[in-house]
């Protein structure tokens, strides 16, 4: 048997974990981990949880000395009856104490729920739009000195509307660097107030290294679903801005959520930004469909038209940033809730994710974690959902049951990302640009 590899297996797992041995008189079936595909005539498979990828065709059962060691040892292949979700959660868990430091790594912080537009996807709506008080900042300053992790210190800006506040970023970015802390930021925004005064604080003030902004189409489309509370020309101000975060060395993440509702207007948009950004450079472009569209009935038909349209991005001049696709390093913490991230809300509040239940609430920034129960229950890694056990995607995954993010065909959306990511891998690896073949999924 051949086994041409593509992609060697992830460098730190590798280092953990041994080969599979192989042990004669055992029955070996493919790995749920291993997906196979046919691409361009030619039999590949990838292993989610090893990141290997070769060019070979998995037998439907193997024995040891029929031409397969070389599978069985790579972990494609393995022992009938093998409990993987296990083997994964214990792999995953001594990789979390491999990478773990003392201390909280990376704050995300709400100064304020407040915003100037009225999204009409925003998941939080009705919520009293909160600003952080001066006492509220001097404390969440005393909390990230006493609790922060060794070396530098991951700040993400968030909100509501973050830069309705660059009083209160300025006076965490201050006070961490005359307390000698080094950091750097991020910011999610919708990029109505950048204004080039905001960018000259975001490279010389915040240490911002990245930004996500979001836009939801065509003009008619942005102005209906932003719904500013006043339209002053924001869709091609923040098409400026843009250019301005780009040409200031500031890695830009174009988020474009998309629906059926706003989806014919996705080829006017992208000619909109060839034609006025004028700096491309450092800006990522992805589409995201709306929590409707996931979890719909015909979600993945959806996932089909934004995987068609990956060529519009490129033709704009912009790089299409990965959604979704798989990761070719192993990660042990899936999310900011089990890698030891704190939620800062506007009144001090303490949460493991933005995206918590009110009841995910575990303490604050004057009296630290209160609720350690809480705190611990919501991203416990030995708690896989049953229905995710069998899943091969599962260490693409966030395992833990408490995440309250689902989609109606999760295992079959990642599929045909994760499918599409390989595909144009491959050819990448191997140079091939010949028109496809027969590609197929085994």
């Amino acid at each position: 048997m051949i086994m041409n590899e593509i992609c060697k297996p992830d460098a730190a797992l590798a280092r953990l974990i041994l080969p599979q041995k192989p042990h004669p008189g055992l029955f070996y079936i493919p790995s749920q981990f291993a997906l196979p595909l046919i691409h361009r005539g030619k039999h590949y498979a990838f292993h989610l949880l090893t990141k290997q990828l070769i060019e070979a065709e998995l037998p439907l059962s193997a024995r040891v000395g029929e031409g397969f060691d070389p599978l069985i040892e790579a972990m494609f292949l393995v022992p009938e009856g093998k409990d993987e979700c296990t083997y994964y959660e214990s792999v995953a868990k001594m990789m979390r104490l491999f990478g773990q430091k003392k201390g909280i790594p990376c704050y995300t912080i709400l100064p304020t729920l407040g915003c100037n537009a009225r999204c009409i996807y925003c998941y939080e709506e009705g919520r009293k739009q909160v600003t952080m008080t001066p006492e509220i900042v001097e404390q969440t300053i005393r909390y990230i000195l006493e609790t922060r992790a060794e070396g530098t210190v991951k700040l993400k800006w968030f909100g509501g509307e973050p830069l309705l506040c660059p009083g209160i970023i300025d006076r965490v970015s201050d006070a961490l660097r005359e307390a000698g802390v080094p950091f750097k930021s991020s910011v999610v925004s919708n990029g109505s107030l950048i204004t080039p005064a905001i960018v000259e604080k975001m490279t010389t003030r915040w240490n911002v290294t990245n930004i996500q902004i979001s836009m939801d189409g065509a003009e008619p489309d942005y102005i209906v679903r932003k719904h500013y509370y006043a339209d002053a020309g924001q869709y091609h101000f923040v098409m400026d801005a843009l250019s301005r975060l780009s040409a200031a060395g500031i890695r830009v993440s174009l988020r474009c959520n998309v629906d059926d509702g706003n989806w014919d207007g996705i080829p006017k948009f992208m000619d909109d930004l060839r034609e006025n950004v004028a700096h491309k450079d450092n800006i990522g472009v992805y589409f995201s469909p709306l929590m409707d569209v996931r979890t719909g009935d015909g979600e993945l038909d959806f996932w089909e038209k934004v995987i068609a349209a990956r060529p519009l991005i490129e033709a704009a001049g912009f790089r299409p940033r990965a959604y979704n696709e798989p990761s070719m390093r192993f990660k042990a913490n899936r999310c900011m809730a089990d890698g030891g991230s704190i939620v800062i809300e506007p009144d001090g509040s303490l949460y493991s994710c933005e995206h918590c239940p009110s009841n995910g609430r575990f303490g604050d920034v004057f009296h630290g974690v209160t609720d350690e129960a809480t705190k611990t229950e919501f991203c416990r890694s030995d708690r896989t959902r049953e229905k995710c056990r069998k899943c091969p995607f599962l260490p693409e995954c966030t395992s833990f049951a408490s995440c309250p993010w689902t989609d109606a065909h999760c295992r079959e959306m990642r599929e045909m990302l994760t499918l599409d990511f390989l595909k144009r891998l491959i050819d990448r690896k191997t140079n091939t640009e010949e028109p496809d073949g027969d590609d197929s999924v085994c």
